[in-house]
């Protein structure tokens, strides 16, 4: 079976775009959080108050985009020009897009929605019914890049981009295509921020602490994730961030029960020895920690990360995740991808150069 290599790699985060920035937050261990108006409609969240499309995104582009769409486009640049691949030189036919969100076409549903309810029909604006479904970032992306193999956009909750990276191995392995872009998307939106703290899931007191149950904290970016075969990419001469030693999920029956059981049984499928590091799913919210409490209590795994805890949940469905395990050199990390129903999912990456 082939290795399957990530070569790319793009990060658009509320604690700014790139590698670096990201590197940086970790090492600070703040939550990037902002107190928004009442007003708003949001509360804290934690938004993208730094990003900057200009220069990437064409203006008149731009002004049509929803904000999901323009994280999605700028986390793809980074990862096609990381991974120093020309995609239309390249041959679009040979390029898959996988994508994972909660929220893609959310927030422009919101918006179109919203006075139409108010006002009638007249005041639905068209320009917005084009963003108001959860494919359109990815349809954006694989027009502006040319991308015309396989293409698939995954709704899972917090382990979208999990089962976006699952997909994209399988066009690989069968020769769908020769190269996938994975993507993780997500938009904050008033009406998400409402049913979040209605049902009580949002950090309301001081920062969210993972397995401490005080709730967790809003979050919004995009995370971009170019894959290849290894031998293909150490042909073309790629630098190789990391290549995939295992990537396990497992559901339970009830879909609310036995989770806990699920994730460990996953995380034991792809380790073959202890991991260097741990990247955990944990994000304060005590029903998604409940999946990982086992995990926590095994004295053979290291110290576990938590970027949920600085970056928000919904970030990018997990995406936040796998891009946090690319950071830093390591033999192996372990990435584990709790849900709160549905599979869970445990990823190891094996030689990260950081």
């Amino acid at each position: 079976m082939s290795t399957i290599a990530i070569t790319g790699l793009g990060l658009v985060l509320p604690c700014g775009d790139g590698p670096e920035a990201a590197r940086a937050s970790l090492a600070s261990g703040l939550p990037c959080f902002q107190e928004l108006a009442p007003e708003a409609g949001i509360g804290r969240a934690a938004m993208c108050p730094d990003f900057k499309p200009a220069g990437i995104i064409p203006p008149m582009q731009l002004r049509r985009l929803d904000r999901a769409s323009r994280y999605a486009w700028v986390a793809a640049t980074q990862a096609f020009a990381d991974a120093g691949l020309d995609p239309k030189a390249f041959g679009g036919e040979r390029i898959g897009l996988s994508a994972g969100t909660l929220t893609g076409g959310s927030e422009a549903s919101e918006a179109f929605y919203r006075p139409y309810l108010e006002r009638g029909p007249e005041a639905a604006s068209p320009l917005l019914f084009p963003n108001s479904v959860a494919n359109a970032p990815s349809g954006y992306v694989a027009v502006t890049f040319g991308i015309k193999g396989p293409s698939a956009t995954l709704l899972e909750r917090e382990v979208a981009a999990f089962e976006a990276l699952e997909q994209a191995q399988r066009w690989l392995r069968t020769g769908r295509c020769d190269a996938v872009l994975v993507l993780g998307f997500d938009s904050i939106f008033p009406l998400l921020t409402h049913i979040l703290q209605g049902a009580r899931m949002t950090a309301r007191h001081g920062d969210p602490k993972p397995m401490q149950g005080g709730g967790m904290l809003m979050g919004e970016g995009a995370q971009a994730f170019l894959l290849e075969r290894e031998g293909d990419a150490r042909a073309r001469g790629a630098r190789i961030r990391a290549t995939i030693g295992g990537l396990s999920s497992l559901a339970p029956e009830d879909e609310y029960a036995d989770r806990a059981a699920c994730l460990t049984t996953a995380v034991s499928e792809v380790l073959q020895a202890p991991p260097e590091r741990w990247i955990s799913g944990a994000n304060g919210e005590r029903r998604l920690d409940a999946a990982e409490r086992e995990l926590w209590a095994q004295p053979n795994l290291p110290q576990p990360v938590t970027p949920k805890a600085l970056w928000g949940e919904f970030c990018g469905c997990g995406g936040q995740l796998i891009g946090a395990a690319l950071l830093e050199p390591a033999t192996s990390v372990l990435v584990t991808g709790p849900a709160s129903f549905g599979p869970q999912y445990a990823l190891r990456l094996d030689a990260v150069v950081g």
